[in-house]
């Protein structure tokens, strides 16, 4: 037995209606569309007359059926939007967000796998705006929003080529903690303006330099994929 058409027009208008809230939808319901689209298409080849009534009417269909969920995606991602901007902030704010369970329930797998990642990618903004204005989280700040220290050591580059394993002045000395710990050591995958690093100095890294650096900005250079870790073999 054939699945019963999707009525889009309904969806469009209940979801116009409800403004903010988004419209409960099955997992599969993108998937359902895309196969209703595919039969009207499939309908209207097998038709030889082109300028026939039936033709006209099966082209009126599908003309209708992808402005329709056309529309529906544009205000369902508008909502989506708006909810992952809202969840970002009390995840920024509070460190967790749980009150979207009855939102996620309302969307497609594709919409939740679109929400999660606006979230996280407004989450990591938030975090590298807060740091740069605030100093409130780790990611690095760049020199031209903060003052010189007074020393002005360079970056602690490795000057080896195509090794990864750190040099005999990487270990650390003895009574210190370990510093493969709060140290990580690195690959530059593009060329990183002058920032000043958490241990205080400033940092110009170019792009294939092999550097020791704090792990808090080894993440956030990781995070952004402008660098690599090298594992440390011990």
């Amino acid at each position: 037995m054939p699945e019963p058409r999707i009525d889009l027009d309904s969806i469009l208008k209940i979801e116009r209606n409800k403004r903010k809230k988004l419209v409960p939808l099955e997992n599969d319901f993108y998937e359902k569309v895309a196969g209703q689209i595919r039969k009207l298409e499939d309908e209207k080849r097998k038709i030889d007359d082109p300028y026939g009534t039936k033709y006209a009417m099966l082209d009126d269909s599908l003309k209708t059926t992808r402005k329709a969920i056309d529309s529906i995606i544009y205000n369902r991602t508008t909502k989506i939007i708006q909810e992952a901007r809202h969840t970002a902030e009390i995840a920024y704010l509070h460190g967790s967000s749980d009150d979207m369970g009855e939102s996620l329930d309302s969307m497609t797998l594709e919409e939740q796998k679109f929400y999660n990642s606006i979230v996280e990618l407004m989450t990591g903004y938030r975090q590298e705006l807060a740091y740069k204005i605030f100093n409130k989280t780790s990611v690095i700040e760049t020199t031209h929003s903060s003052p010189q220290p007074e020393k002005h050591e360079k970056s602690e580059n490795i000057p080896i080529k195509h090794k990864e394993t750190l040099p005999e002045e990487g270990k650390p000395e003895e009574g210190k903690k370990d510093i493969s710990k709060d140290y990580m050591l690195v690959r530059l995958l593009k060329d990183i303006p002058t920032f000043v690093g958490a241990d205080g100095r400033n940092h110009t890294l170019m792009k294939e330099d092999v550097a020791v650096l704090s792990k808090v900005n080894a993440d956030a250079l990781i995070n952004r994929k402008a660098a690599t870790q090298i594992p440390v073999k011990r």
